[in-house]
């Protein structure tokens, strides 16, 4: 079982989703990908833990008023370990991002806080964020059916995102050997660790990061998707490492799902 104790810098280790309907995603996420749940006992903390074979997979939030004030949709953020969120936020401009929200404890300030995070844009206008652990890592699993498996950026301009993310996270850039042609792979210490796109971005549409999880069959999950009423954008489709789907939950939020021929470690 991929379990992690802790997540090199550079790494993406946390994922959640920003939705308009927190109980009828994790109804939905609970049948699509088998999770279960931790709320805060006091009631103060409004995000709900995913869990999986009891390690921390994901969280679900109700989305701010000033997300849903700008227009944003419900959608799944990608975050990255770093080891300092605050130095990095100062490196985020001179390398042709711009800040979102600075540097700031996650929940609370304090020695007890989960982490420190901080929200970007890439130059492309791809919206991420960056986690440096204090009192959680991140995901406790990672590369399984019910995880996290994959971060790959949607965007108009491939060679100026990667050369963002290579400065930013010391990513090194190649190809998948079956698609040599095709998207960029990101590596860290010579592990793939995120890609560009597989599919062109759509005009219109603005550039983003984009999330997989692992089931054990794609194509069960993709009926089970529509059944709780989700849409599947791209039907299972086989790719080298196995089979893949786009799919999206009820409130719109989009993501892959993924069957690998062998799961990495």
């Amino acid at each position: 079982m991929p379990i992690r104790e802790s997540h090199a810098p550079g790494t993406p280790s946390w994922v959640d989703l920003a939705t308009t309907d927190v109980e009828g995603a994790l109804g939905f996420y609970a049948a699509v990908l088998g999770w279960d749940f931790e709320r805060d006992p006091t009631g103060e903390i409004n995000y709900v833990m995913a869990v999986v074979d009891g390690h921390p997979a994901a969280g679900v939030f109700d989305m701010p008023p000033e997300m849903l004030s700008e227009g944003v949709p419900p959608c799944w953020n990608v975050y990255v370990t770093v080891d300092d969120a605050d130095e990095f936020a100062g490196q985020v401009a001179a390398a042709g991002g711009a800040v979102m929200r600075p540097a700031i404890d996650v929940p609370e300030p304090g020695p007890d806080a989960a982490g420190r995070m901080v929200i970007a844009a890439d130059p492309t206008g791809a919206v991420f964020c960056t986690w440096a652990p204090i009192a959680a890592i991140g995901a406790g699993i990672v590369n399984a059916p019910g995880a996290f498996t994959w971060a790959e950026v949607a965007t108009h301009d491939d060679d100026a995102a990667a050369a963002f993310y290579c400065e930013l996270f010391g990513w090194e850039t190649g190809t998948m050997e079956e698609a040599p042609d095709g998207p960029v792979v990101f590596t860290l210490g010579g592990e793939p660790v995120a890609s560009t796109s597989m599919a062109p971005l759509p005009p219109g549409v603005p550039p983003h990061w984009r999330v997989s999880f692992g089931v054990s069959d794609v194509d069960a999950a993709c009926a089970t998707v529509t059944a709780h009423g989700g849409s599947v954008i791209m039907p299972p489709f086989d790719f080298g490492p196995g089979r893949a789907a786009t799919v999206s939950d009820p409130a719109g939020a989009m993501f892959d799902l993924v069957t690998l021929t062998d799961w990495p470690n």
